[in-house]
């Protein structure tokens, strides 16, 4: 492999030895864990130390648009350069993309190959740049770089192949985690479409599961549920009420209130719903927001009467999203509340049927909700 310098070719040196037992560290730690931006920043913060640079990134390949983005970014604000896209062949990064080799930057202001858009974006000031390829069975998919040595330093060929070295298992965990995000999208694709599927047969509803996710997603975000279990909140909204398909037709879609034999049949959707969803077994984390989104803080709901905290979070949660939704749904025999009464509702339901901190949760936020629409 050669490595630019300026126009100069240079000879190049292999790794510090002592970095080894690190890479195989980071390297098991970037294929088993789920927070892969954290592990890359690790990573990253690691190269910076170890090859005395002021900052680091790593660059991911958009390949439909033939765009650069950046996927981590350290020494700065992600927010600053989130919007910033480069072209293949577009910069020091889009020519490391284009010709899948490494290269060294001693004098970025007078490279042709350095573009100033992160520089304007981030009021910093490159001077050097060390940009290496993410290879995965020889295809780019992304480019790392270090910016600028400390201390007026070069960035030297062992510096190259150590962040080489590194980028092997980065290129893997990147396209792993790219895999698992389709397969992940298909996924939730699919079971939105099963719910709208069920959402027609009850011609009263339709949207409602949509709106029931929206509002379960906006009580997770204020008290701060962590991302991965976001997702299955998400998912557990979206399946709450799969077990109605085994409702027939003249109760789900009966136009007036139900009788005490009919809602007791209409009780068995959270049973119903659970029974399919546990026969898959990764799907183990939702089945408590579908089972239990009817009962209620002080025992009196069903299928089981769990009693406050015996009910699983998501079912708190879906239980406040579900019902707003159910009480401002018009339906053939009464109209929908509006948001004010509503909300009414939701106050003084607060602790008998509702986890108090879902309803201050929900409400904080659809305060905001409603001034942002006026």
């Amino acid at each position: 492999m050669r490595c630019l310098v300026g126009t100069a070719i240079m000879k190049i040196e292999g790794p510090d030895p002592n970095f080894y037992e690190r890479l195989l560290t980071i390297w098991e730690k970037l294929n088993a864990s789920l927070e892969l931006d954290f592990i890359l920043l690790n990573a990253m913060s690691y190269l910076e130390e170890t090859l005395e640079a002021e900052r680091s990134s790593i660059w991911e390949l958009d390949e439909q648009k033939k765009e650069l983005f950046f996927r981590v970014f350290s020494g700065g604000e992600q927010k600053s350069v989130e919007e910033i896209r480069l072209k293949v062949g577009e910069g020091v990064v889009g020519h490391t993309a284009k010709t899948a080799a490494s290269v060294i930057i001693e004098d970025a202001e007078n490279s042709q190959l350095w573009s100033v858009k992160v520089d304007e974006r981030t009021h910093f000031q490159t001077k050097s740049i060390l940009s290496v390829p993410l290879l995965f069975r020889e295809k780019v998919v992304g480019v790392v770089q270090l910016v600028n040595k400390k201390n007026g330093g070069v960035f030297t060929g062992r510096d190259m192949r150590s962040v080489e070295m590194m980028c092997i298992p980065i290129a893997t965990a990147l396209v792993n985690a790219k895999l698992f995000k389709e397969l992940e999208q298909t996924f939730m694709e699919t079971a939105l479409a099963l719910a709208d599927a069920i959402e027609k047969r009850d011609r009263y509803t339709a949207g409602h599961t949509r709106r029931v996710t929206r509002y379960a997603m906006w009580i997770a975000e204020e008290i701060k549920l962590p991302g991965a279990e976001k997702k299955w909140l998400a998912l557990s909204g979206i399946l709450h009420d799969i077990g109605k398909i085994g409702i027939r037709d003249n109760i789900l879609n009966k136009n007036g209130p139900l009788g005490s034999g009919e809602f007791e049949t209409m009780k068995q959707h959270t049973v119903f719903g659970a029974e399919i969803v546990e026969k898959i077994h990764s799907l183990s984390n939702v089945v408590g927001g579908i089972l239990y989104h009817h009962e209620k803080m002080d025992g009196n709901g069903y299928p089981k009467g769990l009693k406050g905290y015996e009910i699983p979070l998501f079912a708190r949660i879906i239980a406040v999203a579900d019902t707003y939704d159910a009480m401002t749904t018009d339906r053939p025999y009464r109209r929908g509340l509006d948001t004010e009464a509503a909300i009414g509702e939701l106050k003084r339901m607060s602790g008998s049927q509702f986890d108090p901190e879902m309803v201050d949760a929900f409400l904080r936020r659809i305060q905001r909700e409603e001034i942002h629409e006026d």
